[in-house]
């Protein structure tokens, strides 16, 4: 795990920087608040924080209470490090944001079982968000998490004036998987079109199950030729490669795909955006399935 560790002292860096790649952490260093908002602001960051109150410009607490000020729902476990003593010092540490404290000098020992304690709080607090941003079945974003990407899809196309297309996707004929195989095999089903989803797009397209047997998949960009040709290629791959159920059961699926792409020349918004794909996906179910329709209006 990553550690952030803000202090504008070099020998006191290089020293924390020793012991906690000694604990098995990877430390990423800082000399200062203002170094350090722009490190957790990237991509990524580090979400276990030891922080020295005494710092030039911005403090330890001011650090603290600006991080936790942020809506962007970052999760970070701050250690404070000072010279204070004191209930006062405590106090005003932890109101400023601060999960833990340490007064200087310290033990190591001290900060070595403080911080495995605030590991272990950062990964309990990814896996919460793990499950609430999940599908249980598939492990692709659950609709409120790929609602909220799209959104910043968009929102970042439309600053960047890049292209962006979505798909959704239905598996045909679904319910008679459900009723000749069971809900089981129908599960199994549901795996497989996301495993053929995975294997056809590239790491930073999104993929989101947004009900029944039912995806959304986000293409950053990409325009609409371009996701045409990812689309025919998700069909065809599913088309020629069934769910393998057991040693003797391989079910058969098609899917229908609806396209749409953003329009920058009007006021697009995810409701839009999906609204046009949604009614491409009805209309290739219309014309047959296992077909790919793109809608511009």
């Amino acid at each position: 795990m990553d550690i952030l560790i803000v202090d504008d002292d070099p020998i006191t860096r290089l020293a924390l920087c020793a012991a906690v790649e000694d604990w098995g952490f990877t430390p990423v260093l800082a000399n200062c608040g203002e170094e350090a908002l722009t490190i957790l602001g990237e991509d990524n960051p580090p979400h276990l924080l030891v922080i020295d109150w005494s710092m030039p410009g911005m403090t330890g607490p001011e650090l603290c209470t600006t991080l936790r000020s942020r809506d962007d729902g970052q999760f970070f476990y701050i250690l404070m490090l000072t010279g204070k003593e004191g209930n006062d010092a405590i106090i005003e540490a932890m109101e400023s944001g601060a999960d833990d404290f340490l007064s200087k000098p310290f033990d190591h020992r001290v900060l070595k079982v403080r911080l495995a304690a605030g590991s272990r709080i950062v990964r309990l607090e990814q896996t919460l968000n793990q499950l609430a941003s999940r599908d249980a079945l598939t492990q692709c974003w659950n609709r409120r998490m790929i609602d909220e990407l799209l959104n910043a899809s968009i929102a970042e196309a439309q600053r960047k004036q890049s292209p962006l297309s979505i798909m959704v996707l239905d598996i045909d004929h679904f319910k008679q998987v459900n009723d000749n195989y069971g809900h089981a095999v129908g599960d199994t089903a549901l795996k497989h079109m996301v495993n053929i989803l995975n294997n056809n797009l590239r790491e930073y397209d999104q993929v989101g199950r947004y009900g029944g047997e039912e995806f959304i998949v986000i293409l950053p960009s990409t325009d609409k030729d371009s996701a045409w040709g990812v689309a025919e290629r998700i069909r065809s791959s599913l088309q020629y490669h069934p769910a393998h159920i057991d040693s003797e059961r391989d079910i058969p699926m098609t899917v229908s795909i609806g396209l749409a792409q953003l329009n920058h020349y009007g006021q697009d918004s995810r409701h839009s955006l999906f609204e046009r794909a949604d009614k491409a996906l009805y209309e290739a179910k219309q014309a047959g399935r296992n077909r790919v329709v793109y809608r511009s209006s």
